[in-house]
């Protein structure tokens, strides 16, 4: 029968020494930033000017929407004010004494003749089980 040979190692690949990647990287940065690094500058000054502009007309437009709001407001206060008044004048003319004399006299009253006072007896107290409902087996 044949054998296998033992395998002491594993064949040993020789790589290459590569070159330092922090160098290429800072090539390839420094290309950028020199194509588009005006570019960057201009657009980071005008989103700073632009910033505080955005913020100011934000809350412009904000205190315009609460003005309306409140103008709305005031209309439908002035208008509920007028509607309490006129219910407050229809509830004085109804309840005023000509009107009220003026309708029992069409429904046949009239002022009475003598007064009496009635008194009613107090209620006569049943004198039943006291306490609580729950607890009325403990009376037992």
């Amino acid at each position: 029968m044949i054998q296998p040979k033992p395998v002491d190692e594993a064949p040993k690949v020789q790589s290459r020494p590569r070159p330092p990647k922090h160098g290429r990287y800072r090539r390839r940065r420094r290309s950028l930033l020199s194509h588009y690094g005006s570019t960057l500058r201009i657009l980071s000054i005008v989103a700073l000017v632009l910033a505080p502009v955005m913020v100011y007309v934000m809350l412009t437009s904000n205190l315009t929407s609460l003005n309306y709001a409140l103008a709305t407001a005031e209309g439908q206060r002035t208008v509920l004010q007028q509607d309490v008044q006129r219910l407050d004048d229809q509830i004085a003319h109804l309840e005023s004494r000509e009107r009220l004399a003026q309708v029992a006299a069409q429904l046949g009253m009239r002022d009475p003749a003598r007064f009496e006072i009635v008194t009613l007896a107090p209620p006569a107290h049943n004198e039943g089980p006291g306490g609580l409902a729950f607890l009325g087996w403990l009376r037992r």
